[in-house]
């Protein structure tokens, strides 16, 4: 499709810097609910639909990011943004009637699909609400929006002015929500501009100088070898409330030390990352919300990821530790306008792998909750399935508690290990706070963590044995007489080693599939930045989408030269 194809009733605009991986990550996983985000509500007490839809309409009407669908063009990716959408209805789910057991087999049934059904994001826009009549009384409400078009700031203006709108139209009043803030435009075409015209220079040489030579933290997990198979992208989920002993403990000396609650709980996690690897430098995620006054309320993607540098002294105090951390976190957050996007490819300029640096997220969760004035609303705890990252951490911190959830990527961490992770979290997490202001390695932290080694000890074991076992007969359990693995070219082996070098696995065949030895959306960059470097100019990211198979993607290069048998790029 070309842009000259697009509705004349739109209006258009490049995709945002803070877009670009998600897109990315769509295009890969067209059918993943990664990246749905999900709030669901059962209501009880009398339900109107017709200002239900009224309010999901306005909601629409008011920001254009939920009436923005995606096109690949001949000049690259644009949003399409509808000026005068229809009005759109709410999926209704009719379960009145019905004997109670089949009734909430129906209602989970109902719940899992509106909430991981896939969004098209080049014909609908990214935003879904479903409503499910349980009787006359009881409805269950599931709002699904795509994080292409929000995070998690603009879910709680969506929730907040959702429930004023239904509020004041079943009174038959007009809700006066403020005047409509700044679109998603404005802030798309502020930051394109101030990526061209010098803006972000100091923060990418800041950038530059912080990540050189650092890898993501991550917790150790099951060593997988490199397999023919798609990878999982399921995932563990665990929990961790902290007791109100605890989290009063946590929330009085964060005060006492003028630091914040979720700084102490980052400074504990990469304690807890620096005593399992022996690694003193630590390198975790964080979200940010990417938001100036102007834009406070505007729906869009405007979080931005920064990476948390530390280093971390175990023969140091908690107390220093936590100031150190709580600097390098406020670093960070100074250095937030920069789309992370652009950080990984300065890096991958500079021959770094700069997707290595993101595989753990420590973050904040956003408050927000939906009310009707009326009846009875209680939220239901929605999960959906991770992303790219081994492991995602969402700290829930309100008036009410503290609560962790933890979701561990199954293709790194069994269920056992992650529930281990968690529950050793919160153990070291009470001595440190026990005896903030001796040193930690005299407080057993590597205790609280010997049952997770254990386990990992024992798969990594498993692991070995296996392969044995495998390396004494076919892996497809056939004759040794199997025909010899493809044999590459000069060109194949060069990208081989390229590919190797980013997934970390080798690469046995021209004929390995990127995707299936474990590739993914934040890792494409990096390698067709290593490609173009050490085979050819002409490798694009779409080149790899479409062509994932080593030979087939090495035919589609130009390549001009070679040199001792090796391409060399040009």
């Amino acid at each position: 499709m070309t842009a000259k194809s697009i509705d004349p009733e739109t209006d258009t605009l490049p995709l945002g810097p803070l877009q670009e991986g998600i897109w990315l990550f769509w295009q890969l996983n067209p059918a993943s609910p990664a990246y749905s985000m999900l709030e669901i509500f059962h209501f009880e007490g009398e339900f109107n639909l017709e200002a239900l839809e009224f309010s999901f309409n306005e909601l629409i009407r008011r920001h254009e990011s939920l009436r923005t669908t995606f096109r690949d063009t001949e000049a690259g990716v644009v949003q399409v943004i509808s000026r005068d959408p229809e009005p759109r209805s709410a999926e209704v789910v009719d379960l009145r009637g019905l004997p109670d057991a089949e009734q909430a087999e129906r209602l989970t049934s109902a719940i899992n699909t509106a909430a991981n059904r896939p969004f098209d994001l080049e014909t609908e826009p990214g935003i879904r609400l479903t409503a499910i009549q349980r009787s006359e009384t009881r409805t269950t409400l599931v709002l699904v929006g795509h994080h292409i078009i929000c995070d998690g700031l603009a879910m709680a203006v969506l929730l907040e002015e959702f429930g004023e709108l239904y509020q004041t139209s079943r009174r038959g009043d007009t809700a006066d929500l403020g005047p409509v803030p700044p679109g998603y435009s404005t802030f798309v075409k502020g930051q394109l501009a101030a990526l061209t015209d010098g803006t972000f220079e100091e923060e990418a040489a800041y950038w530059r100088e912080q990540l050189a030579g650092i890898t993501g933290s991550v917790l150790p997990g099951i060593s997988h070898p490199a397999s023919r198979t798609p990878v999982a992208r399921d995932t563990a989920v665990a929990t961790l409330t902290l007791d109100d002993q605890l989290a009063e403990s946590l929330t009085a000396w964060a005060r006492s030390n003028r630091s914040t609650q979720f700084s102490v709980l980052m400074s504990a996690m990469s304690v807890m990352v620096a005593t399992i690897t022996g690694n003193g430098v630590t390198a975790l995620g964080m979200a940010t919300s990417g938001r100036t006054p102007e834009f406070a309320r505007t729906v869009g993607v405007l979080a931005n990821t920064v990476i948390v540098r530390s280093q971390i002294d175990l023969t140091r105090s908690f107390t220093d530790t936590l100031k150190e951390v709580s600097l390098d976190l406020m670093d960070a957050v100074d250095h937030q306008d920069l789309p992370f996007s652009r950080v990984v490819a300065d890096l991958d300029s500079e021959q770094q792998v700069g997707a290595d640096i993101l595989r753990t997220v420590f973050t904040a969760g956003a408050n927000g909750t939906l009310k009707f004035g009326e009846g009875e609303l209680s939220e239901v705890y929605a999960r959906t399935v991770q992303g790219p990252f081994d492991l995602h951490v969402a700290c829930d911190i309100s008036a009410s508690g503290i609560a962790l959830d933890w979701e561990y990527a199954l293709r790194t961490y069994s269920t056992e290990v992650a529930e281990g992770y968690t529950a050793a979290y919160g153990e070291i997490l009470a001595k440190l706070l026990e005896q903030p202001d001796v040193p930690m390695d005299s407080l057993g932290l590597a205790e609280a963590l010997a049952a997770v080694s254990e386990l990992l000890e024992a798969s990594a074991a498993a692991s070995v044995s296996s392969a044995v076992e495998q390396g004494d007969q076919p892996a497809d359990g056939g004759s040794s007489d199997a025909a010899p693995a493809a044999e590459f070219t000069a060109v194949e082996e060069a990208i081989a080693a390229v590919w190797a070098d980013v997934l970390g696995v080798p690469v046995a065949s021209p004929l390995d599939d990127f995707f299936e030895l474990g590739g993914h959306s934040l890792l494409v960059g990096a390698t067709i930045a290593g490609v173009r470097q050490q085979v050819s100019q002409s490798a694009t990211l779409r080149m790899l989408f479409d062509h994932p198979q080593l030979r087939d993607f090495a035919s589609r290069l130009e390549v001009s030269g070679e040199a001792d048998g090796v391409p060399t790029g040009q």
